[in-house]
């Protein structure tokens, strides 16, 4: 799973559907930032596109360990 810190929202954590060319650091760009379930997203650096699945998303740097079950 990927948690990627948003503007002001807290962090979206989706699944990584497709073989993704992400990386640290990288920018992704996605269309809504409520829906869950499959999406595609841009990969800003490469300007490739990818299928992710939304888990979750506004979550708090304090809750981020236990969405993506590293606690």
């Amino acid at each position: 799973m990927v948690a990627v810190l948003t503007e002001g929202a807290g962090y979206s954590i989706f699944e990584l559907l497709s073989g993704a060319d992400i990386e640290i650091g990288d920018s992704v760009r996605w269309a809504d930032d409520t829906g869950l379930g499959s999406e595609m997203i841009t990969n800003l650096r490469s300007a490739k596109r990818f299928e992710v699945y939304f888990q979750n998303h506004w979550v708090s740097e304090a809750n981020l360990r236990r969405q993506l079950h590293l606690d």
